[in-house]
């Protein structure tokens, strides 16, 4: 359940986009206090290359645990990420304290979140991007790229003197930032045969009759990577999407992914006799695939009533046959064997 939150949240935030040529590191931290009697360590964080889960690390293991990739461990690297998210966890627990004082909260648990990580676009470094929320309520965001633009948002009062804002400046961009580019770039080649994988969508259509109109659907499933263009037309052109339901992304349990959209008709619409297809672009596929989404004939149904019918008139139909030839009246036809018998026959007569 987890991991499906994960990759809505890839889902959904455009910062996290691997599209063709595009590739991300992100790590996810979450920071827990107040309640101790919640089953939980009290900071976990998983680190994802584009949309695959390829470590984690809590503060009971207290070191970074790898879970995809098949290589042996590097010592070096696993010490240096180990090193990089106890530094987000001792940062984090700063601010969750801090945050519960200002904020006034006595009891209950305090959750507190991060989202760090970097991109790297068509091979080139892009930017670097810290979010984080306390409670549910972002209150800090950081921005930065490789031309030196940052930007940064405090919602929360700022509870550093500006010498150290300034030195956290530098370590984004003199530290961080190269050391993800760096991390991005060893999982890439380590995950490249997942990362580039290609599967095909199988694309399914629907239709369905409901009361005063219909519902026509396309789903898109099975397909890799999770970047998919669905699109629903009538008559050519793009369906009103104020019109049309469903278009979430959903994960698959295979890793791969789903993509749903429908439109109701009503009755008045279907008599205006428009053609609906279901149009979908994907990496894995070398040209565009539509589909028309329009019924087929109805299939035949015989149910048992019918069957029961068509019983009893054979049986009545047998009958009239076997009737009609046993119930002619017997003709008793009278051979003689000789002619001896054709005379005593003539004198009897």
């Amino acid at each position: 359940m987890f991991y499906f939150i994960l990759v809505c949240i890839l889902s959904a935030t455009h910062t996290v986009v691997s599209k063709s040529g595009s590739h991300s590191l992100w790590v996810f931290a979450t920071f827990l206090t107040g309640d101790s009697s919640v089953p939980f360590p009290e900071f976990t964080a998983v680190v994802m290359l584009d949309d695959i889960v390829i470590g984690r690390y809590n503060s009971d293991e207290r070191s970074f645990v790898p879970v995809t990739v098949q290589e042996s461990v590097n010592v070096t690297e696993q010490t240096t990420l180990s090193t990089s998210v106890k530094g987000i966890h001792e940062g984090m627990k700063t601010k969750a304290y801090y945050l519960i004082d200002h904020l006034n909260y006595t009891r209950g648990l305090h959750v507190q979140q991060r989202m760090i990580g970097c991109e790297l676009l068509h091979d080139e470094p892009g930017r670097m991007m810290t979010l984080e929320a306390f409670n549910g309520e972002s209150g800090f965001e950081r921005r930065y790229n490789v031309q030196g633009d940052q930007h940064t948002d405090w919602k929360w009062p700022v509870i550093k003197s500006r010498a150290q804002l300034e030195y956290d400046t530098w370590l984004y961009a003199h530290f961080y930032q190269p050391l993800c580019i760096s991390q991005l770039r060893k999982y890439l080649k380590k995950e490249q045969k997942r990362v580039m994988a290609k599967v095909k969508p199988r694309v399914i259509k629907h239709y369905r009759r409901e009361a005063g109109g219909v519902q026509k659907t396309c789903l898109a499933t099975g397909f890799y990577p999770r970047h998919i263009n669905l699109t629903l037309l009538q008559d050519g052109q793009p369906v009103n999407e104020e019109s049309i339901t469903g278009g979430e992304l959903l994960p698959n349990l295979d890793g791969t992914y789903q993509m749903r959209k429908s439109v109701e008709l009503s009755a008045k619409e279907q008599r205006e006799r428009h053609t609906y297809t279901c149009s979908v672009t994907h990496l894995s596929l070398d040209n565009k695939l539509d589909i028309s989404i329009e019924p087929g004939p109805d299939p035949v149904i015989i149910v048992p009533s019918v069957l029961l019918l068509l019983f009893v008139f054979g049986l009545l139909a047998v009958f009239k046959i076997w009737r009609k030839r046993y119930s002619q009246p017997e003709q008793i036809i009278y051979i003689p064997t000789s002619a001896a018998d054709d005379q005593t026959a003539e004198q009897q007569m």
